[in-house]
């Protein structure tokens, strides 16, 4: 507990995530990555590889092991619930036969590739491409109808009913090579950006044997983490999916029409208030100018000045660090970690000050300024509509004097009306749940 007091959010990390998440960020030695039964070698082996390995030679003995990374997947925690963990994804493909099926015996894999020591001669004149006399790794793979179909007339010779290639996926979970302090994961970028750890991809094979893909063997919970993906060179991935594990990670995640549409209201927005802007100042030198009567009024007082001062920079700087979370990889320059923390401040900040406005204003009376009347109201607010839409830009005067007593018009009344009463209450709750998701997990899940 105390060791993880700089993690953001410690017991929603820990709920989503095991230990070994962060702790066995990468494989130091190498592992199976997928065995190939659907093909004998001359010795009477399946062919095997394992991944983390760049071989530099023609024997093991030579290898320069790299390690890999391994993938994260759902693991089972025999309490009901599930947590990520990191897993090696063993695919194996093989023959099998019947109805039910059963796998194919190795005595007859043997018996149908291997005169001896050597190969048939319809094998070899089938899968040596190029003629040398001997299958290298790339000839030795099922990559055709034709031999596919010659293997299962072999096997069929020998009794076999309806011999087809399978494929299955085994994941292992791994809990050991823990490591520790600087060699644990603990840059928040790893996960919440584009880049995520959590959706990083895990090669399977580099070929798919009769183009089966394999399926993950069943009861495992790691079957629905994700999808298999297979190149246009024949590699097959497995690519893990958030949407699947029903996880949302924040600076990874997005829900695209929710950002296009915020997107379009910025620049609406901006642009509203340009062309607006540009027609005043337009309209301003063609109509001549003239003296207006001036008299000093003491609009608003001192803490009406600071509250709307300090709300204005505070909901700028939340819709700026806002942005820094949902999008970190745009703004690499920023600690994700202290901008969460800043952003949570700054919504502090926001309630308080909301909270000490709404006693101001309740206690002054002031409220009333933000209350729009029924009576006449709607009359008003098309007379204001209009007076924005032309009047302004002809010189008219305005249609209701601003006053001590009335500072507001009634497109503001109703501006600050919806403000007031729906997006910052709207705002603050939502806010509220996403920081109290690790004190009310049960809420925060039931709403989603």
């Amino acid at each position: 507990e105390v060791t993880h007091d700089w993690l953001p959010y410690k017991d929603t990390h820990m709920t989503a995530l095991s230990c070994e998440s962060c702790h066995v960020p990468q494989m130091y030695s190498s592992s199976r990555q997928f065995m190939d039964w659907t093909i004998i070698q001359t010795d009477g082996t399946p062919r095997s590889v394992c991944r983390g390995v760049a071989q530099e030679g023609d024997t093991f003995s030579t290898a320069y092991i790299t390690g890999f990374e391994p993938v994260l997947l759902p693991l089972d925690n025999g309490d009901g619930t599930t947590s990520l963990a990191p897993h090696n994804l063993i695919t194996t493909w093989f023959w099998v036969y019947g109805d039910p099926e059963r796998p194919v015996p190795l005595r007859d894999l043997r018996a149908v590739w291997l005169d001896g020591d050597q190969y048939y001669a319809d094998i070899m004149q089938l899968f040596d491409a190029n003629g040398d006399g001997a299958l290298d790794e790339m000839e030795m793979v099922i990559d055709s109808d034709a031999k596919e179909a010659l293997i299962a007339a072999h096997l069929e010779a020998r009794g076999l009913e309806n011999p087809r290639i399978q494929g299955e996926v085994q994941p292992y979970s791994i809990h050991h090579d823990v490591a520790t302090g600087d060699w644990a994961t603990k840059e928040c970028n790893a996960c919440h950006g584009d880049e995520s750890r959590v959706t990083a991809a895990l090669q399977l094979s580099s070929y798919t044997p009769g183009g089966v893909l394999p399926t993950f063997v069943g009861g495992s919970v790691a079957a629905g983490g994700g999808e298999l993906v297979e190149n246009e060179d024949g590699t097959l991935f497995f690519q893990p999916l958030t949407s699947e594990q029903s996880l949302y990670v924040l600076g990874h995640d997005n829900v695209t029409w929710v950002d296009w549409l915020g997107a379009l209201l910025f620049v609406g927005t901006l642009a509203g208030v340009v062309v607006h802007g540009g027609l005043r100042y337009w309209a301003m030198r063609r109509n001549p100018p003239h003296e207006p009567r001036l008299r000093r009024v003491y609009m608003y007082g001192v803490y009406e000045r600071l509250w709307h001062l300090l709300q204005t920079a505070a909901i700028m700087l939340l819709i700026f660090t806002g942005l820094v979370i949902h999008k970190p990889s745009l703004f690499g320059v920023f600690s994700f970690r202290g901008v969460v923390l800043v952003h949570n401040v700054l919504a502090a900040i926001l309630v308080i000050n909301a909270a000490l406005s709404l006693f101001y204003h309740l206690v002054s009376g002031e409220i009333q300024q933000f209350l729009p009347r029924p009576r006449g109201f709607f009359d008003q607010a098309i007379e204001q509509t209009l007076f924005y839409i032309r009047g302004i830009f002809k010189g008219d005067e305005h249609p209701f004097e601003k006053t001590k007593d009335r500072k507001l018009n009634p497109l503001q009344q109703m501006t600050y009306f919806g403000i007031l009463n729906v997006l910052l209450p709207l705002q603050v709750v939502t806010g509220i749940l996403m920081w109290g998701v690790q004190r009310w997990p049960d809420v925060a899940a039931r709403l989603g």
